[in-house]
């Protein structure tokens, strides 16, 4: 709670959780050289998409700025999300005054609920289906780790590799006696694809932003048939394809 409480005093919501602000708070800036960076490359793709969809969005909702200012819901949502009390949400604005502001937020959300947590949820069973990767089942406190180099492996190996039948009689009770299969199906629940993703929405746009969104999925198959090449030209030269932000791929939100 400390750790969540510190970041939470450091956040700021368009500098924290908007993909170039972030990108550049770590150095990384789209005119930085580094091949490969996939999630830079994909993800700017899709944060720009998102973005055109979100104007086009505000703009089919909202005919002038002043329509903005005078919407009594809008400005209570303002009003809600940064009230100490209630949202806290710093850096969110306190009022909407303009068309472009409504549109930079919706930008944000949907960003990070989509695109970000795609790119950090799914890659998760790649990682953690190698079970000793991620043991859930620590079996001793870490204040008892040898000093010695030559004694750690040895303790690492009892202690924190998974078991896949265990007869500890604490460990059976919490995984049932499978504790290693038990964190494979775990990271596995937590990957398994959505049904909801962000290329099969129209019917949830039938009635209004149907322009927009027709606009935004002719977007989305650009960018997926980008993805998707590269993908094909990577398996090829045998190197790892990178499809987690493929927008067939990509949630509508957190929906696990």
């Amino acid at each position: 709670m400390q750790l969540i409480g510190k970041m939470w005093s450091r956040y700021s919501f368009f500098e924290k959780s908007g993909l170039p602000n972030e990108l550049a708070s770590r150095g990384f800036t789209e005119d930085v050289q580094i091949p490969g960076y996939l999630y830079r490359e994909d993800g700017m793709k899709l944060w720009n998409a998102i973005g055109g969809f979100a104007t086009d969005f505000v703009d089919e909702v909202f005919d002038s700025d002043e329509a903005v200012a005078s919407d009594t819901v809008v400005q209570e949502w303002a009003r809600e999300t940064t009230d100490p009390e209630k949202g806290a949400v710093n850096g969110f604005p306190t009022s909407f005054e303009d068309k472009e502001t409504v549109a930079n937020v919706l930008q944000t959300l949907m960003w990070m609920s989509s695109g970000l947590h795609a790119a950090v949820n799914f890659p998760q069973y790649n990682e953690y289906g190698y079970v000793p990767h991620k043991s859930l089942h620590l079996r001793a406190d870490l204040s008892t780790m040898p000093k010695d180099d030559a004694e750690i492996r040895e303790w690492m190996f009892e202690e924190m590799f998974p078991h896949i039948r265990t007869y500890d009689d604490w460990l059976k009770e919490a995984s049932r006696g499978t504790a290693g299969v038990d964190s494979l199906q775990t990271v596995r629940l937590l990957t398994l694809p959505s049904k909801n993703c962000i290329d099969n929405l129209s019917e949830k746009f039938e009635d209004v932003g149907t322009e927009a969104y027709d606009k935004f999925l002719k977007n989305l198959n650009v960018i997926s048939e980008e993805i998707e090449a590269r993908n094909d030209e990577a398996e090829k030269a045998n190197k790892a394809p990178y499809n987690y932000l493929n927008p067939s791929n990509v949630p509508a939100s957190i929906d696990i």
